[in-house]
């Protein structure tokens, strides 16, 4: 694969799918600290938010880190597909 489509698909996975992947996780991580933790939903939207961070940011180092976006990106669109089809599971605050 030429170099630097390489780079552009990687960049179009690390900041598409890792804005997607942080975004469901801050639905789902707000979801388990209202209802696991039993933490104020104030602070469970807050805390949620910045550990999305964390989220994005390993997905975005990952995208770089990988040795075959192929795969990567095969397994990013099952990942986000995951994620979405459970989330009419989740209840709104």
């Amino acid at each position: 694969m030429n170099k630097n489509v390489d780079i552009i698909l990687r960049s179009i996975a690390a900041v598409i799918g890792g804005y997607v992947l942080s975004a469901l996780s801050s639905i789902y991580l707000t979801y388990g600290l209202v209802n696991l933790l039993y933490i104020n939903e104030g602070v469970a939207v807050l805390s949620a938010s910045m550990l999305s961070y964390i989220v994005f940011f390993a997905f975005f180092i990952a995208s770089f880190a990988v040795s075959n976006i192929a795969k990567w990106l095969i397994f990013l669109i099952l990942l986000i597909a995951v994620a979405v089809l459970f989330l009419p599971l989740v209840d709104v605050l």
